[in-house]
């Protein structure tokens, strides 16, 4: 499988297309057709975007892990299985975390929690393309990336501890050559959540 790596972002690997365009539609489908959270509905009401969580849930106002009963549906456990070969991690990923992106909606700069979240973050992006951005923490370092729909970015190491990454609310960004006119964006975010409440004080993302 093709992948690429940015030198200056040790531990990040981008693998195009990790998924195609039909499996990228049944996906949307079935998303679609699954109730969302977020904008005053629970789980994580305070949330200002939709998502959807399955497997282990987390709770983003409590700062903890909320065990869940159910296990990952099928359609998640086949991108699971097809995870397991890039990584080299003990703990098995027991969680996804779904985000709608509509336009004008991003995320602030952050690491995700060192103390909630395993030492593996693979994110699969759907539908319309955008920059995400990586600040080296404690430097003036700042290298931004497309993540093209289908693409599948992975961050360990130096990417996952030592990066903050971010998306910007623009409407329009532009990247050398390329100016990116931002739609509605779907991640899925594949994670395992440590059983406990996150120990830090920033809240945990």
């Amino acid at each position: 499988m093709p992948v690429q790596t940015i030198p200056e972002i040790p531990g990040l690997s981008m693998y195009p297309e990790f998924i195609g365009p039909d499996e990228q539609t049944a996906l949307m489908a079935t998303l679609d057709g699954l109730p969302w959270s977020g904008l005053g509905v629970g789980p994580n009401p305070e949330l200002k975007r939709r998502t959807q969580q399955r497997g282990c849930t987390f709770s983003f106002r409590y700062r903890k892990a909320i065990t869940s009963t159910e296990p990952l549906p099928g359609w998640a456990r086949d991108l699971v299985a097809r995870l397991a070969p890039l990584t080299t991690m003990k703990d098995a990923l027991n969680s996804i975390i779904i985000n709608e992106y509509q336009p004008g909606q991003g995320i602030m700069p952050h690491v995700d929690s060192l103390t909630a979240f395993g030492d593996t973050v693979f994110a699969l992006s759907l539908l319309s393309p955008c920059v995400m951005t990586f600040d080296r923490v404690g430097s003036t370092d700042s290298y931004p990336i497309v993540l093209e729909p289908r693409s599948l970015l992975v961050l360990t190491g130096p990417a996952r501890f030592g990066f903050r990454h971010g998306i910007s609310k623009d409407l329009v960004e532009t990247l050398g050559d390329r100016t990116i006119h931002r739609e509605r964006r779907v991640s899925l975010t594949f994670r395992y959540i440590i059983p406990g409440p996150c120990k830090e004080e920033a809240a945990c993302k």
